[in-house]
This record gives C-alpha cells, sequence and structure tokens, in this order.
C-alpha cells in the first residue's frame, strides 16, 4: 500500500503546531525573519525527503536541512561538518522522543 502526500498549501506554521514538533512553547506567532527560515526547511525537506528513503537517510536529510535554514547552506557543505551531522542523526535516532518527532516530520514531508 503506498503512503498518501498530503496537499501543503494553506498551512500556516503557529505556536500549536511547533511545540509538538519541538517540543517547547513559543509565545506568540513567529517572527518573520524565523517563518523564512522555518519555510526555507520545509521547502527543502518537500524536496529531499522521499518515501523510500530509510530512516536514518531522512534524520541525516532533516539534520541538514534544518542547519541550513539556520546557518546557512555553506556550513553543510563543509566536509567538516559531517561528523556534526552524524552526531546529531546518532543522538535523534537513539533518543525515543525525537526519534517519533523525526517520524512525524518524515510523515509530513516526505514524498514517492
Amino acid at each position: 500500500m503506498k503512503a498518501q502526500v498530503r496537499p501543503q498549501e494553506n498551512w500556516v506554521p503557529t505556536k500549536d503546531f511547533l511545540p509538538l514538533i519541538l517540543g517547547k512553547d513559543f509565545g506568540g506567532e513567529l517572527k518573520a525573519e524565523e517563518l523564512k527560515k522555518l519555510d526555507l526547511f520545509e521547502k527543502g525537506l518537500a524536496n529531499e525527503l522521499k518515501r523510500e528513503d530509510t530512516i536514518e537517510q531522512a534524520v541525516t536529510k532533516i539534520v541538514r536541512m534544518a542547519l541550513a535554514a539556520e546557518f546557512g547552506a555553506t556550513l553543510i557543505a563543509a566536509s567538516s561538518a559531517r561528523p556534526m551531522i552524524s552526531t546529531i542523526t546518532h543522538g535523534i535516532m537513539h533518543d525515543p522522543q525525537l526519534r517519533k518527532q523525526a517520524l512525524i516530520i518524515v510523515d509530513r514531508f516526505a514524498h514517492a
């Protein structure tokens, strides 16, 4: 049975959704700069995550997109970033709560 991809148009991140994923509360709506970073993160995930990725591959892509959105693509392009990405991915994979949050993100953004 093939997974169904949900439409993403008209979805606006709010303080109601992010605590579920990020595990923290936001005092109000996101600021313009935060929305820009979140939009970059989401677009990157929508382009990169595929249903046939292993969980580890998907989590690595999530980590790379998060770092690129927050600090810029040059950070993740550097070969010296590989150990950092690997360490973060390993931490997410071995923490039940973080792994669950990552799987929610994969379910939301992975495509065929």
